[in-house]
């Protein structure tokens, strides 16, 4: 009985210290979330981090083992009152100088400095510091490059490239990096990140506990996934070279939970590998489909269901990182198994190369069809607005990304004038947390290669595939007389894209400006307003090289 009791008595012991370790962990990565919030507000706010007066970067470093160590939140609050108190002390204006009416959106405000987690007189100080702060020059961020002023403010980092597998403390500034930069830099954080302030403490000892180049490196690509941007990039040189070289010759599309061949342009490989559209991928190395996207799921995002799911397909052949791989399909209700070979990016290419499109083609009927993504020169629009003079319905493909500098021309031959087509939200510089919106003109219309004007019917097809530049194009042909836009939902996000580096070789981006399509033809998520929706069933694309092309051109005959 005795024995028992002593037993007992120890394994409570046990059970009291493991409780006691499990709350002093999850109060330092409480108090390393707070502090990580107003290391960044600092960074942008006060003079003496923003001027490179005080190094801000290796201010992290020293700080974050004395808040590792503070103990209760007394020695914690502490730390950073005498912390702050030690800094230059920081001009104020005399008038609130921060911006607030209709045409500016701010994504973070006196709010949210009320939400960190210090005292009433250090948040007082914080709120002065933010309300009447007087504008200077920042070392890390900037909005002009080469003498020209950008849409967008751009970020100067210390990258910190190698090692490849950064300490603790430079993990955890890439952690407190990213974050800030999100918070204060990000036009679709409330549309996008609605849950931003509870990141920090999930992936504070994430980031702690990542053991090696690895598994660093996934911590911070489920850390970009936690924004829902179809332009939430990760990239690392050696992760990419093994992670995002190798694919099979087709479009995997995303329809009613099962992922089906939707489309290829490489009908020799299909034949060769015994391909067909409206196959369904149901097993890759005798894994169920299923339990692949179980896996990518995390590290996967997009702006919405839509995107993501065609972000998921687009990853399901790499993430084995092998040459080779055990495939299962079913076709008409008959399962084949078959091992086949990836191919490089590269190689594609070259098959791509050898094997052009027609960029534009007569149909009959006055049907024309162009392919106007693959056009890369913009002289070459000629030839296709004098042709066009010929049509009655131009089916307007843009399930790709077009051309920059073909855009900037393409409009000129499509509109009689300018039109405006979206509302920007550009970050001002002065005062981080703030944009400006206003409304912009869209593409060039000045006509210089002289263009012949097509005022024809026009179709614009669209879908997943259907981003950024290519939304921005398809919502502007939307404002066009005579003009549907047809298909399925697009990615769901626009607007100028930014990189920022991070420490360990890692760059990872986000959607730098906001956009608003007038007459909502444009919405964050949601893309490109549909006029006619093509709803896709797996039993149907067998019947057409291109189901969604071939429904376009009904509709186009239909339109004559």
């Amino acid at each position: 009985m005795k024995k028992m009791l002593v037993l007992t008595l120890t394994v409570l012991g046990l059970l009291m210290n493991i409780t006691a370790l499990k709350a002093q962990n999850n109060k330092q990565t409480q108090h390393l979330a707070t502090f990580a919030k107003i290391w960044g507000f600092l960074k942008y706010y006060h003079p003496a981090a923003a001027n490179g007066t005080t190094d801000w970067d290796k201010e992290f470093f020293r700080m974050v083992p004395l808040v590792k160590s503070a103990g209760g939140d007394k020695g914690f609050d502490k730390l950073l009152t005498d912390w702050y108190s030690s800094l230059p002390k920081a001009g104020l204006s005399p008038a609130i100088t921060q911006m607030q009416s209709d045409t500016i959106l701010r994504i973070f405000t006196e709010k949210d400095i009320a939400r960190f987690g210090v005292s009433a007189p250090l948040k007082t100080e914080l709120t002065k510091l933010y309300l009447h702060h007087i504008p200077d020059s920042n070392k890390f961020i900037d909005n002009r490059y080469n003498g020209h002023k950008l849409d967008y403010i751009y970020h100067k980092e210390n990258p910190y490239a190698l090692p490849a597998y950064p300490d603790e403390v430079h993990r955890l500034l890439a952690l407190a990096r990213y974050w800030n930069i999100i918070n204060y830099f990000y036009p679709d954080k409330y549309i996008n990140a609605k849950n931003w302030e509870s990141v920090l403490p999930v992936f504070i000892p994430q980031f702690i506990a990542a053991s090696d180049s690895n598994e660093y490196r996934k911590t911070f690509l489920r850390l970009t996934a936690q924004i829902n941007d179809s332009h939430s990039f990760f990239t690392q040189k050696e992760w990419n070279n093994a992670h995002q070289t190798l694919n099979l010759p087709f479009t995997t599309v995303y329809i009613n939970g099962k992922f089906v061949i939707g489309r290829s342009r490489y009908d020799s490989l299909m034949k060769e590998m015994d391909f067909r559209i409206g196959d369904e991928i149901v097993s890759i190395n005798n894994k169920p489909v299923a339990e692949r996207v179980k896996e990518l799921k995390p590290y996967t995002t997009g702006t919405n269901e839509l995107s993501m799911y065609r972000n998921i397909a687009n990853t399901l052949f790499k993430i084995d990182t092998v040459r080779i791989l055990r495939l299962g399909i079913k076709r008409h209700g008959k399962n084949i198994n078959k091992t086949v070979k990836l191919f490089t990016e590269g190689e594609l290419w070259n098959y791509r190369k050898n094997h052009p499109l027609n960029l534009w083609e007569n149909f009959g009927n006055g049907v024309w069809y162009v392919r106007i993504c693959e056009i890369t020169k913009p002289d070459t629009l000629k030839r296709l607005f004098t042709d066009l003079q010929k049509a009655k319905v131009v089916i307007w493909e843009m399930r790709a990304y077009p051309n920059f500098k073909v855009m900037q021309q393409v409009s000129a031959g499509l509109f009689p004038a300018v039109n405006r087509t979206n509302i920007d939200y550009n970050g001002i510089l002065e005062f981080p947390g703030s944009f400006a919106k206003h409304t912009s003109n869209g593409f060039d219309k000045t006509n210089s290669l002289k263009l012949p004007l097509y005022t024809g019917k026009m179709i614009v097809l669209v879908n997943e595939e259907t981003q950024s530049l290519a939304e921005s194009v398809a919502a502007e042909l939307r404002s066009r007389p005579n003009t549907i836009v047809m298909g399925r939902q697009t990615a769901g996000t626009t607007g100028n894209i930014l990189w920022v580096d991070y420490p360990g070789g890692i760059e990872a981006s986000f959607t730098g400006v906001g956009v608003e399509g007038v007459n909502d033809s444009f919405r964050e998520g949601r893309g490109v307003k549909i006029d006619k929706e093509i709803k896709l069933k797996a039993k149907d694309l067998d019947k057409y090289p291109d189901y969604m092309l071939e429904m376009a051109y009904r509709e186009a005959v239909g339109l004559l």
